[in-house]
């Protein structure tokens, strides 16, 4: 009996195919087969998503097993295309080729009845049908928000979540409530109810206070300051902000007004998204589409006074501050920043967190850390690395593997493989031309097919020739080794060079990663990580420098790194340092304790 795998998937809850009527199918194929399934996969929560699917944790876990595990299993039952993912027909028809050579499973699809003989009608039937799902999933999109631009027309919600202030009501279609829908998660009991947002009993409040307070004088941090004192929960984040409370003042929903289709997300790769601006022209705009929190006449006097106080994000250009974007708060995770301090007739550069500077109190204590003093413990844990006798020897290995990555094995693989999927590109294209001309009909499915064939294959082109530059360009580690230390090596002469003040910023993150400062009222620690191999950064990179085409590899490791710790796989590319900075170094400030009223209507 041959042992099988089984794939589900299902983009919503709501879809009328569901995970058990998939798997009753899929099972009632492998037994009229005589196939035994001895494994499920179905796509984590988040990843439901025909487009991004090849990114769920499941999806990668079974080519895990398929690839690198002896499983004995020779299909893999699928329900239909669709099932399978609606990306790209080259993408998929590229997993189902990796899926049979490395693997040496074959996937089959229980509603799709492909005879998978290799022949011309067969890989043309399938390659219509993996684009007639893709284009199935564009057209929803297209259809999804013209549907959500007339519901915002009508005052309606168009999903997400509702302001601060707000709570979600479902009405009915004579406008009577139905019940308050308090995750964002929950859906409509009726397909012919709509959403509508209705000010929120406990939120509300808060609104009207902040905007009544503002319009009095009091300052975003002081109103921050209480917010976060009163432990009022923030509509996202731990703390409120004052980006936060500044948003909540210029947003129009307060008065009862519903802004739609302010962004766009549009997908580049696979599903991958990023979110652009749209004009104002292209918004849908409807005034009084629900009940207001605010007085229009208040509104309108507290945009007044934020447009005669204008927020800014500060001078961070020249400024003499080396660590500016290195240094981080450990006690709260926010940056730390420069700020001058007065006292005694004198000005002092510190560094204080940003945390405590923006929020207040409830997130940090207040603390002022000499400039003159955390920059001189960095540049000496520089030099002290540098002077160490097993510096080079940490160069040569880190970067042996680094270069065999960029320019090695791993490159020539990477031009293997590609001349592969070039080759099969032409292939799929020679088919389809020969069953246009056997046939002699052309729809607009295998136009498009065609297209977006031609479109793979000038990117593999691209992506062929960026791989063999690279196995040309090859260059020894031992050499680029020697060059990093020439160069790098002297970091006193390069750091005093005639540099200015932002040419040595760029030069320190040549060599750290991050600086984690612990503090409390009676010491401070500064954690100082270095890069093994000194960054090379494309400012501070010599003319003629033959380890410029590494920066991008370099970089890939060090910069990902996350506050409290290493991932085991970036141990190699950076070392730890701890350094007890004195009490001389620190200074913490007495504030006298701000008496304000309660907010009795919180």
């Amino acid at each position: 009996m041959d042992k099988a795998w089984a794939f589900y998937r299902r983009s919503t809850d709501k879809q009328e195919l569901s995970i058990a009527d998939q798997r009753k199918e899929v099972h009632a194929y492998a037994l009229q087969r005589s196939w035994q399934i001895v494994r499920e996969f179905e796509p984590h929560l988040g990843y439901g998503s025909g487009l991004t699917i090849d990114r769920d944790p499941a999806f990668v876990e079974m080519v895990r097993v398929a690839e690198h595990e002896e499983h004995g299993v020779s299909y893999l039952i699928v329900y239909d295309v669709s099932r399978f993912g609606r990306l790209q027909p080259e993408d998929k028809i590229y997993w189902e080729r990796r899926f049979k050579k490395q693997g040496g499973i074959q996937i089959v699809y229980v509603k799709d009845d492909f005879r998978n003989d290799g022949s011309i009608g067969d890989i043309l039937t399938k390659v219509v049908k993996h684009s007639e799902a893709h284009q199935y999933s564009l057209k929803l999109s297209e259809v999804t928000l013209r549907g959500a631009k007339s519901h915002a027309a009508l005052g309606h919600s168009a999903g997400g979540a509702s302001p601060f202030g707000y709570a979600r009501l479902e009405i009915d279609a004579a406008g009577q409530s139905v019940r308050v829908m308090h995750r964002s998660s929950d859906w409509k009991s009726n397909k012919l109810n709509r959403v509508i947002w209705s000010p929120s009993l406990s939120e509300a409040p808060v609104v009207r206070w902040v905007f009544e307070t503002y319009e009095k004088g009091m300052g975003l941090n002081l109103i921050v300051q209480q917010l976060n004192t009163q432990k009022i929960p923030p509509p996202r984040s731990q703390y409120w902000s004052k980006t936060m409370v500044h948003y909540m003042l210029r947003n129009r929903a307060y008065i009862g007004a519903r802004i739609y289709n302010r962004r766009s997300y549009k997908a580049y790769r696979r599903g991958e998204k990023a979110k652009l601006a749209n004009a104002p022209e292209a918004w849908v705009v409807k005034e009084d589409a629900h009940e207001p929190i605010v007085d229009r006449g208040l509104f309108e006097r507290v945009q007044a006074m934020l447009k005669s106080r204008v927020i800014t994000m500060g001078r961070t250009f020249h400024r003499p501050y080396l660590l500016t974007g290195l240094a981080r708060c450990a006690n709260c995770g926010y940056r730390m920043i420069g700020h001058p301090s007065n006292g005694s007739g004198h000005k002092y550069l510190m560094y204080t967190c940003s945390g405590y500077l923006r929020i207040g109190k409830s997130v940090c204590r207040s603390v002022h850390i000499s400039t003159e003093s955390l920059e001189k413990e960095v540049l000496q844990s520089i030099r002290e690395h540098l002077s160490s006798p097993t510096w080079k020897d940490q160069v040569y290995e880190t970067l042996q593997g680094m270069v065999n990555e960029e320019f090695g094995n791993c490159a020539q693989d990477r031009a293997d493989e590609s001349k592969q999927q070039l080759q099969e590109v032409h292939r799929q294209i020679a088919h389809i031309v020969e069953a246009i001309k056997t046939s002699g009909r052309f729809s607009e499915a295998m136009n498009q097919t065609l297209a977006d064939l031609e479109t793979r294959r000038d990117a593999i082109r691209i992506s062929l020739a960026d791989a063999e530059r690279r196995v040309n360009q090859r260059i020894g580690a031992e050499t680029l080794a020697e060059k990093i230390m020439a160069y790098f090596g002297d970091f006193d002469r390069i750091f005093h060079e005639g540099l200015n003040i932002e040419e040595r910023k760029e030069l320190l993150r040549c060599y750290v990663h991050q600086i984690n400062i612990r503090h409390s009222p009676t010491e401070v620690t500064a954690e100082i990580w270095l890069y093994k191999v000194p960054i090379p950064s494309k400012k501070m990179t010599p003319e003629g420098a033959d380890f410029g085409p590494l920066i991008s590899r370099v970089n890939c490791g060090g910069r990902k790194l996350t506050l409290e710790m290493v991932p085991p796989k970036l141990l190699p590319l950076v070392l730890r340092k701890l350094v007890a900075l004195k009490r001389p170094y620190l200074h913490y400030r007495r504030h006298e304790r701000l008496t304000m009223p309660k907010l009795n209507t919180f």
